[in-house]
């Protein structure tokens, strides 16, 4: 990496929940820096990317704003490839993040501190997306959710599947949770703020839709530790 400092010593942390929050601190930090200069200048977007090599993690972020909607959105191209090998390709690749925001430009600078909760959330939740492949790179943590939900993401997105399915995939249970605690300790909240935060903004939930999914993130956090009770 050629702007950001990390140390190895995090490695040798034994709780590894803690390596990937400072790594997601520091990404955070340099993202939101290059976005409000670039929005200061002038400028109608603003793009922050990075090289991530660690040992035992590697990927790219691109990180992007646009200053030219009508309010706030997280566009559908944010995201996080795991794979180290693309198979449509037939060949290697690094596994990256994308992070595209777009937001009213009038509703700056008052709005900053919204857009950095929001970068704060996404940043750690597709940083352990990272996490659940990659294995022959040695991105992938023993225990994590790996198995390809292609298939299912496909279903929900085509409207086979209810889209409440989406927040019961292992991969995203885990994201959602590590995020949302993310959130939580950045914003100093209880956990049961950001998660609620987050559902409410699900209208597609009904209420047992809704507690469905309480029950699974919650019986999931218990096994994973280290996620404050919700």
């Amino acid at each position: 990496m050629k702007h950001i400092h990390l140390y190895e010593q995090f490695t040798e942390l034994n709780e590894a929940k803690v390596r990937l929050d400072v790594l997601a601190n520091q990404l955070i930090s340099a993202t939101f820096k290059k976005w409000t200069t670039d929005f200061k200048s002038g400028k109608s977007e603003s793009r922050f990317f990075e090289q991530i090599e660690m040992v035992g993690l590697e990927f790219d972020l691109d990180a992007n704003i646009k200053f030219n909607s009508k309010g706030f959105d997280i566009l559908d191209s944010t995201g996080a490839d795991a794979r180290d090998y693309d198979e449509d390709e037939d060949d290697d690749q690094t596994p990256f993040i994308i992070i595209d925001f777009a937001v009213n430009k009038d509703w700056l600078p008052g709005y900053w501190t919204e857009v950095y909760r929001h970068l704060s959330d996404v940043m750690r939740h597709e940083i352990e997306h990272i996490t659940q492949g990659g294995q022959g790179i040695g991105n992938y943590r023993a225990g994590k959710p790996s198995d390809d939900d292609s298939d299912m993401r496909m279903l929900i997105k085509s409207g086979i599947l209810p889209q409440h399915m989406y927040l019961l995939l292992p991969k995203e249970v885990d994201a959602n949770l590590q995020g949302l605690r993310f959130e939580a300790k950045k914003r100093k909240i209880p956990m049961i703020d950001a998660v609620n935060g987050y559902l409410d903004t699900q209208d597609y939930l009904t209420p047992e839709t809704r507690e469905e999914v309480l029950i699974t993130w919650r019986s999931r956090a218990a096994k994973i530790g280290g996620i404050p009770k919700f």
